[in-house]
């Protein structure tokens, strides 16, 4: 209990001054006046009021009732797939797919094994031919290479060997395979989705994730107010972690401050998201409204209705709004059924792309083919380099170039059809006596797609090789439909990379040759030219 000062002595007896203490009453007899919220003095509340503004206000009721118009219009995809429709399948496999995907290393070899055990029963045993056998599976299946019969090579070879197609069973593909939407030039995906008369066009999508922000349409959506079904529907007020509580006696959550994010200099938003949050975010309602996967939400008309009973329809601002389509009016919505958590496989194929300016060429190294690393073996530690002899007279040996390494594999700049592409090359051996040209490459990345069937050499647009170049990659990917079943595809994927690759070319080259090797025939050495 505080006290007053000391005063100095004198005749009379000491004063002490005490200060009393108002305490709560931990046993109230009535809450209803605790609950009224009362105010000693009505005029000080006023004048805060006026002070901060609120007499300036408007008393503009609030919403209780909304009625909502909206329409549904169901996504399609222009070439039909096997994997299904954007009703039911995320968008991700849809554009993604390739049309060999039906032809997993499980599917290939129970095929293979079905048709063979149907075809001992027939009395027809197949015939004994590599080709028809399965190779080239990735890891970890490579060890099953040329041990059974490959049910996708049947598959293609039925009518020469007379295979009825239900052998197939359960394993045959289907009868229209998935459309390609890959283009081998510019190495990105494209697609077309109708919709109620206009078109979502998805161009130039690296792979990945695919959302409704990624597609354009042609046109509205028209639409009548009349021909759609009101629905009612409660509105309440707009809640965010962090942002005041409406009610008397609520705390908010400590946990998030919004008034403690710093807002961006060169973002005004965050500054006026900031704002209407902390407030003004008692004047901001949601309603819900039902939409449905893989569908073209358009809404038609919004009436609210407020405590007054006034009816008041709702207009989207034309010069403000959040979400929007390019090509639609700001009145719709695409909702796609995307993929969240898919299950993502090791890295089958991976190639770098990018021009070499030293080499006026354009360099597609593929660094994983069949989930296998092609980085050359390196020797082995400890090895003692080859000695020549000091009295012996060394020789040298004439090589045309440089040799290229192995999965690298050039591109020439060349002029077809009046447009400039980098044309596909193959570097050729030419020491022996005729030239022998390298193997094409073995990832189908660096293949042709199936839109352009009339240029049988893969070729490049330069306008897809950034400075830095790219990296391809490929991949099995698995995920869900919006009913729960399976959905498997394997993903092409263009992403950044941080430098092109590079490799020095150097023509007549003598380089020195091993003194035991001073006599073995050109050729044996694997000396590349592109």
């Amino acid at each position: 209990m505080p006290t007053s000062p000391r005063r100095p002595a004198q005749a009379h007896a000491p004063v002490v001054d005490t200060a009393a203490r108002i305490e709560a009453d931990p046993a109230p007899g009535d809450l209803a006046r605790a609950l009224r919220v009362e105010v000693a003095d009505p005029a000080w509340l006023l004048g805060r009021q006026w002070q901060l503004g609120e007499h300036r206000g408007e008393d503009a009721s609030s919403p209780v009732r909304v009625v909502v118009r909206a329409r549904q219009d169901p996504l399609t995809l222009e070439d039909p797939s096997p994997l299904g429709q954007p009703t039911t399948t995320p968008a991700e496999p849809l554009l993604e797919a390739a049309p060999d995907d039906h032809w997993t290393p499980g599917a290939r070899i129970r095929a293979g094994q079905r048709v063979a055990e149907a075809a001992e029963r027939s009395g027809q045993p197949l015939p004994d031919d590599p080709a028809l056998r399965v190779t080239g599976l990735p890891l970890p299946y490579d060890g099953l290479d040329g041990q059974a019969f490959d049910g996708q090579a049947l598959w293609s070879a039925r009518a020469d060997l007379s295979l009825p197609e239900h052998w197939f069973d359960p394993w045959r593909p289907p009868s229209e395979p998935a459309v390609d939407h890959w283009n081998a030039a510019e190495f990105d995906y494209g697609a077309r989705f109708p919709v109620s008369g206009t078109v979502l066009r998805v161009d130039r999508h690296d792979g990945g994730d695919l959302d409704w922000y990624h597609a354009d349409a042609t046109g509205a959506v028209g639409v009548v107010a009349d021909q759609e079904p009101p629905v009612e529907v409660l509105p309440s007020h707009l809640a965010v972690p962090g942002a005041p509580t409406l009610r008397w006696w609520a705390i908010e959550d400590a946990a998030r401050d919004l008034g403690a994010l710093a807002p961006e200099r060169s973002h005004l938003a965050t500054t006026v998201l900031l704002d209407v949050l902390s407030g003004l975010s008692n004047d901001w309602f949601t309603i819900p409204i039902e939409a449905r996967s893989g569908h073209l939400l358009t809404l038609v008309e919004v009436a609210v209705i407020d405590a007054f009973g006034d009816h008041w329809t709702l207009e989207i601002p034309s010069d403000w709004h959040l979400f929007a389509t390019e090509g639609l009016s700001p009145r719709s919505l695409a909702v796609w059924a995307t993929v969240s958590t898919a299950l993502r496989g090791p890295v089958l194929d991976e190639v770098v792309v990018g021009v070499d300016e030293d080499a006026n060429l354009v360099w597609a190294v593929e660094q994983r083919v069949g989930g296998r690393s092609t980085a050359p073996p390196t020797a082995e530690v400890g090895t003692p380099p080859e000695r020549i002899e000091a009295q012996q007279q060394p020789s040298y040996r004439y090589r045309p170039s440089t040799p290229v390494p192995r999965h690298w594999h050039p591109y020439v700049l060349q002029v077809v059809s009046g447009k400039r592409s980098f044309m596909q090359g193959r570097a050729a051996d030419l020491e022996g006596d005729e030239p022998r040209l390298r193997a094409l490459p073995a990832t189908p990345l660096l293949a042709v797609s199936a839109p352009e069937p009339e240029r049988m050499i893969h070729h490049i647009d330069p306008v897809a090789l950034p400075p830095t170049g790219l990296r391809l990659e490929r991949r099995a990917m698995l995920t869900r439909r919006t009913d729960g079943s399976p959905v498997l595809w394997t993903q092409r994927r263009r992403l950044p990379s941080v430098a092109p690759p590079a490799w020095p070319l150097r023509f007549d080259v003598m380089d020195p040759a091993p003194p035991d090797s001073a006599d073995a025939p050109a050729g044996e050495n694997e000396n590349d030219r592109s």
